[in-house]
């Protein structure tokens, strides 16, 4: 973020005048109109991101956002959140945005972005950075709404209030439709662009004389850095009119070092814009680290030791040093529960397997994986409570008794259970219900709810399928479904179809309602047993045939009295 010179090696290039020397004034314009787009763009992410982590809300996408901010809601809701003592929950104007979702916009939304203007107001924002409130309910003017939320921003992150907002210039990407829709919309307003680079320094300028402290303790910090001497750089961070958060004296070289490089690149960058500014745009940290900036140093050096000591925690496989390193302030982890240690320590170390295959070697996990890890752990963690309710639940109906009540259960996504046909209600309420009193603990678990529900789902299809008296579908449901009978013979398919089709016609003029799999197996056992005995028996026809043409009485009576014969009499 304040290697500056890192995130514009990624900031996309129209063409400059070194690209193509024949490159015609109006190709230079051109380029310079998309990249003005682009940038914007980019400040939009930027506000759209940081809003959500105050509001913790999802807010429309980048190219949607300033017509969502129109009616103020999202801006009602972020001064509740830095001004939650002058701007309640219910003093936000259509906060479910029902009323703009059906029949758009009415003037009483602009109440939501003047309480906004106030908040700022009360917590101290330089009223130069304010937009008008048609610059928002109008959208006469949204370049200067999202300026002003920039400004916010950065000074609500100086009082402790909020985050800081991310630089991602040059970090996302647009499509060259939505850069060239941001463009024309842009110049369809005639909207001077504000200059984001410039709010640090405005808003030094604009504090009152209180601020003069914090500005000597920020001047004399930016002035350690130059003499290169970490423990004066030190002394200085630790200045209390630097209102600095989060120093270790034991990290004051990374301090220096940070700090030295962040300087030198915003000198360069200031020594090739020297030309006069507006009066009200002088920026008095053209070359100086503002106190913002200084933070960001220091939380920058503090995220990469806390992500060096996370990263540490999962080599050793120690879940308390991992749950300390996860929840140390400069690490910013969002959402860590102690409760989902042990799964934060076996999905992290399965994600740096994983990573460290891919690239043929160890990885050091970032702070972005750490934070995607520790958030889809929290939902994996989330939906193995619902689980584990959902099959409570599931056995409490299996007890009860009632099997519509049963299958609505199964049927709970929650519950991760394989597919269930409710048609098969009663199948699933009989056979679970045997199961369950058959084992020796409270109640089936997952995996063998699992097992058992595809199995008779499994069973549930056969008997449709049994129903069309369909030989073939018959036997492709018996060998392609995980019904898992045993004992099955490819040459017997028809047989079983045949018998089963014949067996589910009677019982069904019977009353019952379905063919367990028991039924099932029984049936399988019962015709391999008839296709052996008929084996069996052609092989002993066979050998009184030859004893009769051999004309030895001896033999033919020895033939006749083979049991498989079944000769009797």
């Amino acid at each position: 973020m304040y290697y500056e010179e890192k995130a514009n090696s990624h900031k996309p290039r129209y063409g400059t005048i070194q690209d193509d020397e024949r490159i015609s004034a109006e190709e230079m314009d051109e380029r310079r109109r998309q990249n003005i787009a682009y940038e914007y763009l980019c400040h939009l992410e930027e506000a759209k991101r940081w809003m959500e982590a105050c509001v913790e809300e999802e807010l429309p996408p980048t190219t949607e956002l300033e017509e969502g901010l129109r009616n103020g809601v999202y801006l009602g809701k972020l001064a509740k959140f830095f001004a939650p003592k002058m701007v309640s929950e219910k003093k936000i104007y259509d906060r479910d945005q029902a009323r703009y979702k059906h029949t758009g916009l009415h003037f009483r939304h602009t109440d939501n972005t003047v309480q906004w203007l106030r908040a700022m107001e009360s917590v101290g924002l330089p009223k130069i950075f304010y937009p008008e409130t048609t610059d928002v309910y109008d959208r006469k003017n949204m370049p200067k709404v999202v300026y002003c939320i920039h400004a916010l921003s950065l000074y609500l992150f100086k009082l402790g209030i909020a985050p800081q907002i991310q630089d991602l210039l040059g970090k996302v990407a647009f499509t060259e439709e939505e850069i060239s829709n941001m463009r024309s919309e842009l110049e369809k307003y005639g909207i001077q662009m504000p200059t984001f680079s410039k709010i640090g320094g405005i808003l030094a300028n604009e504090l009152s004389v209180d601020e003069a402290a914090l500005h000597a303790a920020v001047f004399a910090i930016n002035e350690a850095v130059d003499k290169g001497e970490a423990t004066v750089t030190m002394g200085a961070l630790k200045n209390p009119n630097a209102m600095l958060r989060n120093t270790g004296e034991e990290l004051a070289q990374d301090y220096q070092v940070t700090l030295s490089r962040a300087k030198a690149s915003k000198e360069d960058q200031a020594s090739g814009r020297r030309s006069s500014v507006a009066t009200e745009e002088r920026d008095v940290y053209e070359e100086l680290l503002t106190q913002q900036e200084i933070q960001s140093c220091i939380d920058l050096v503090n995220t990469q030791v806390a992500v060096q000591q996370v990263n540490q925690a999962i080599s050793a496989q120690d879940e308390a040093a991992l749950l300390a390193g996860l929840r140390v302030p400069a690490l910013g982890m969002l959402g860590v529960q102690e409760a989902n240690s042990h799964w934060y320590l076996e999905h992290l170390t399965s994600y740096c397997e994983v990573k460290a295959q891919d690239a043929g070697g160890a990885m050091m996990l970032q702070r972005e994986e750490i934070q995607r890890v520790v958030s889809s752990t929290n939902d994996f963690a989330e939906a193995e409570k619902r689980k584990l309710e959902a099959i409570v639940a599931i056995n409490a109906a299996i007890r009860h008794g009632i099997a519509a009540e049963t299958v609505e259960e199964l049927m709970n996504p929650e519950a991760q259970l394989p597919i269930v046909y409710q048609t098969a209600a009663n199948l699933y309420q009989t056979e679970l219900f045997s199961l369950q009193i058959q084992g020796a603990k409270a109640g089936l678990g997952h995996e063998e709810l699992c097992v058992a529900v595809e199995m008779l789902s499994a069973v549930a299809v056969l008997n449709e399928v049994l129903d069309t008296k369909d030989p073939q579908a018959v036997t492709e449901q018996l060998t392609d479904s995980p019904l898992g009978f045993s004992n099955m013979d490819q040459d017997n398919l028809h047989r079983y179809a045949d018998t089963l089709i014949s067996l589910r016609a009677e019982s069904l003029s019977q009353g019952l309602e379905f063919l367990t799999w028991n039924d099932v197996q029984k049936t399988i056992d019962t015709v391999n047993l008839q296709v052996h005995e008929e084996h069996e028996r052609i092989i002993a026809i066979a050998e009184i045939n030859e004893a009769l043409s051999s004309g030895d009485p001896e033999q033919t009576l020895s033939a006749l009295l083979l049991p498989t014969a079944n000769c009797r009499g």
